[in-house]
């Protein structure tokens, strides 16, 4: 048990329904995945989801509730209202099915899965579709007022046992993360518990930490960064990806070529507050030197005073990389989440592949984060065991080590059925 919060190993699951809020949600491939920007919003036809670290470590969970007879239900969201990635679970249930070797049934929120559910016998797992297909998901509400939803109450009648295992979802009052622990007996699952027991060795930690930050996501990094500088929780912040890119523009600079992708991705909409925060922890927010651009199908990189390019920029440069490392190799701990440029692209995974790679080499403490950072360290070779801790939460985590609330950790807490 930790702050209160029981593990689902220590309980007697034989016989009973159990309800698994897992994060099933992964990268969509699209035949657009490497296209350059244009004006108006693709049109993507061709959806393939890619088999991912949460799938994996999930898959493990259902495969023991299901050895020591439990019904399952597992419950997931994937992607957002919108975007490409806003698609049903039948292809998470192919590869659930393939990673557990258990016949998972799938069902569609206008099917019968009450029935199917009264109907379940020991061992048998079936997969629910998109929450997130539910008009009431994402509502922000208290665990009281989501556990007065029809479909949380209907689910909650069929069951024994909820179970919360993905720290990636805590930080979201979301009627299936903080609904069912108003109704039921509830514990944190294998994957969510493992994340809490290596995340509280970090409280032990108080100085010399580096936070690396990537990605395509300023609004959650920034206020997160902030709070950390703010706080003293880090001494250094390292950025790349669009992270840095920002902090460049945020510094007088034009990319070129590049400016249009950020607009279109709504990243330059945090550019004042980048100003702001650069101006505010002088010193302590490190951006790229040089940069990697894709030049006639070829990586080539160039400095900050060759700016604005016509090419597109996808990673950050040696000098970069180079300053970087010397600084993690002088730390205690380093937390590392988002890339630091297009992984996907051999040419342009160095700077993510640089870090990793230091941090293998690091007297540090590492912790990995994100799920483009973990899918990241899988593709280029790397092994989880290499590292101290590797998480699948992405934003959850950073406000988890900065001691924000998070609603579903809060709610599993308080669970006294």
């Amino acid at each position: 048990m930790i702050n209160g919060i029981r593990s689902i190993e220590e309980a007697d699951v034989k016989g009973k329904t159990v309800i698994v809020r897992a994060d099933l949600n992964s990268a969509v491939k699209t035949s657009m995945e490497f296209a350059e920007p244009v004006e108006k919003e693709p049109k993507f036809k061709h959806n393939r989801l890619l088999k991912s670290p949460k799938l994996a470590a999930h898959a493990r969970t259902v495969r023991w509730l299901a050895s020591n007879g439990a019904k399952t239900v597992v419950l997931s969201h994937q992607g957002r209202e919108g975007r490409a990635d806003f698609i049903d679970l039948s292809h998470h249930r192919i590869i659930l099915q393939r990673l557990t070797d258990i016949d998972v049934k799938f069902f569609k929120w206008n099917e019968d899965y009450i029935s199917a559910i009264k109907k379940m016998k020991n061992g048998d797992v079936i997969l629910l579709d998109n929450t997130r297909f539910l008009p009431f998901e994402s509502k922000e509400k208290p665990a009281a007022e989501h556990a007065k939803e029809k479909t949380i109450k209907d689910l909650a009648s069929l069951a024994q046992i909820f179970v919360l295992d993905a720290l990636s979802v805590a930080h979201r009052p979301h009627a299936t993360v903080v609904g069912f622990t108003a109704l039921l007996p509830s514990y944190a699952g294998p994957v969510l518990m493992g994340e809490l027991k290596a995340l509280k060795k970090v409280e032990s930690v108080k100085d010399n930490t580096v936070l690396v930050l990537g990605g395509l996501k300023p609004e959650d990094s920034l206020k997160v960064m902030e709070k950390m500088l703010s706080e003293k929780r880090v001494s250094q912040v390292l950025l790349g990806g669009g992270l840095g890119e920002l902090a460049i523009l945020a510094k007088g600079k034009s990319l070129g070529l590049k400016d249009g992708f950020l607009k279109e991705n709504k990243v330059l909409e945090a550019l004042p507050e980048m100003k702001r925060l650069l101006e505010k922890f002088n010193g302590q927010i490190s951006f790229p030197v040089d940069l990697a651009i894709r030049k006639q199908g070829q990586r080539e990189e160039i400095s900050l005073a060759e700016l604005p390019v016509g090419d597109m920029i996808y990673d950050v440069g040696e000098i970069t990389m180079q300053n970087y490392a010397s600084i993690v190799a002088k730390s205690d701990l380093v937390i590392f989440n988002g890339p630091l440029g297009r992984f996907e692209s051999y040419q342009f995974a160095y700077g993510t592949r640089k870090m990793l790679e230091t941090l293998c080499c690091s007297r540090a403490y590492s912790i990995i984060g994100g799920g483009d950072t973990v899918t990241a360290l899988i593709r280029l070779g790397f092994k989880e065991k290499e590292f101290n801790h590797v998480s699948l939460a992405g934003k959850a985590l950073l406000e988890f080590l900065v001691g924000e609330e998070l609603p579903g950790i809060t709610a599993l807490s308080k669970n006294k059925l």
